[in-house]
């Protein structure tokens, strides 16, 4: 039975000629990999266009429980970006949080929570002005973790203390082992653990500061999310924000 569904585009692989296959983290079923018939003529190029990471979905899906792809039609853009597009920086960190949100929300099931945050994230990355969203990736990584179940509990934070990976909490002893961040980093984490994005951009980083926090959370998630991997385009954010 076809049921209308929204959703939000994480990736594509191209399948073969004439389709790709489109993952979709939707509103009501998770992360559902769709069957994508792709558009020959420029009657109807627009669709492919859809397959942008990021793109904001409607559609009609029907849900196969035995079927590997599900099958989709009648899609539109619920809600076209008016500068990620065309922002070089912007892209970059949408291309980040792709890749980032591939394996996030691998496995994950129904999380309308979860559907929201991503959805409102993400417009308020493309209405953002310049100069206020250099955190955002930061915060948004974070953001996903409280959602997925996977994220240190703020409130055990005290002054002095250092974020434990392995563990999981913040804690007032340097850990013997080598994955832990130190205290100044760990403050500045918890404060954008605790701000909302309109917020983020008083958080005192610098741009190297950013890329340690990143890289430490990419190893968060490796060590708490199985066969999460280096993510790739932590080196392209380098490049785009050096």
């Amino acid at each position: 039975m076809w049921e209308p569904e929204r959703g939000i585009m994480i990736g594509s692989v191209r399948h073969n000629d004439r389709t790709s296959v489109a993952h979709i983290f939707t509103n009501r079923h998770g992360m559902v990999p769709f069957i994508w018939f792709l558009s020959g003529n420029s009657k109807n190029a627009a669709r492919n266009t859809l397959l942008q990471p990021l793109t904001q979905l409607e559609f009609q899906a029907e849900f196969v429980p035995t079927e590997s792809l599900q099958h989709i039609k009648d899609i539109k853009n619920s809600s076209p970006y008016s500068d990620i597009p065309g922002n070089p920086f912007k892209s970059a960190i949408a291309l980040f949080l792709s890749e980032f949100l591939t394996y996030a929300l691998k496995g994950e099931q129904d999380n309308p929570q979860l559907f929201r945050y991503i959805s409102e994230s993400v417009r308020w990355l493309d209405e953002a002005a310049e100069g206020s969203y250099a955190n955002f990736h930061i915060a948004f990584m974070i953001g996903t973790a409280s959602y997925t179940g996977v994220c240190p509990n703020a409130d055990d934070y005290s002054p002095g203390c250092v974020l434990d990976l392995r563990e999981g909490c913040f804690s007032n002893l340097e850990p013997t082992h080598s994955d832990w961040i130190d205290s100044r980093l760990s403050y500045k984490l918890h404060l954008l653990m605790t701000s909302g994005f309109d917020d983020i951009k008083d958080a005192p980083l610098t741009g190297q500061e950013r890329v340690l926090l990143l890289n430490a959370l990419n190893n968060w998630f490796r060590l708490h999310v199985p066969a999460f991997p280096v993510l790739k385009s932590i080196q392209v954010l380098e490049a785009v924000f050096d």
